[in-house]
């Protein structure tokens, strides 16, 4: 790892022009510095070695690139990806590849979930900001539910078990919120609920424990089963 995060810095400072004091600098006396002529046989030199280092760079990175995925270990490889990325940004190539590496993350840390439908939320796992939530769900199900209402509507006393408003009715929905019950409770800012429905992908928007529901009525019986792949989430 020493070796490639130093082909990493001198790949980047080759990018940006930099070839080092030997090749631009002298320095003189009292602190100053000129720049030297332009020597051609010494600056064909320095650029062949430059396009040397580049491709042993390359070639060992990739290398290493495919043991973390033979050993493994994913997310290891994807930061040598992300730094390819960074130094070649319009590589196809590089984002083809780190696009299959991700995918390839979720799978592999994919599990199953039976919901509880009718009832409050349920914790799945723990998700981590900037890390992508994968979610598929499938099944089915039937609600039967009485709710008195008068002139102003039904009654709305707990929005954490109540109908949220901007989700479909009957759908399945999932937010983030503090691993710790004290801390969620003495929040001042309760976390926003999302739609899930069938399939849902994002990046999460903060560390927490990802809670999924269905968007019923609170007493509501329901028959059924939906299940949810999820994956970019720790089980608890």
């Amino acid at each position: 790892m020493r070796r490639v995060a130093l082909c990493l810095t001198l790949v980047a400072l080759s990018s940006m022009g930099i070839a080092g004091p030997s090749a631009a600098t002298a320095s003189q006396p009292g602190g100053r510095s000129r720049q030297r002529p332009a020597n051609p046989p010494e600056l064909k030199r320095l650029e062949a070695k430059m396009e040397e280092v580049r491709e042993t760079f390359l070639r060992d990175t990739n290398q290493l690139i495919k043991s973390f995925e033979d050993a493994g270990q994913y997310d290891r490889a994807k930061v040598l990806l992300e730094a390819l990325q960074k130094l070649d940004p319009q590589n196809d190539v590089v984002k083809t590849k780190l696009t299959e590496l991700e995918d390839r993350i979720l799978d592999a840390g994919e599990f199953e979930v039976s919901l509880d439908l009718g009832k409050s939320w349920q914790p799945i796992g723990a998700v981590e900001r900037g890390k992508p939530v994968r979610i598929q769900v499938s099944g089915d199900y039937k609600l039967v539910t009485s709710i008195e209402a008068g002139p102003d509507g039904a009654p709305s006393a707990n929005p954490a078990e109540d109908l949220i408003p901007h989700v479909p009715f009957g759908a399945v929905m999932g937010v983030i919120a503090a691993a710790d019950a004290a801390d969620r409770q003495a929040s001042d800012k309760q976390p926003r609920p999302f739609t899930v429905g069938s399939q849902y992908e994002k990046p999460a928007d903060r560390d927490g424990v990802l809670f999924l529901k269905v968007n019923v009525p609170p007493g509501a019986k329901c028959t059924g089963r939906l299940t949810a792949l999820v994956s970019g989430a720790a089980k608890p």
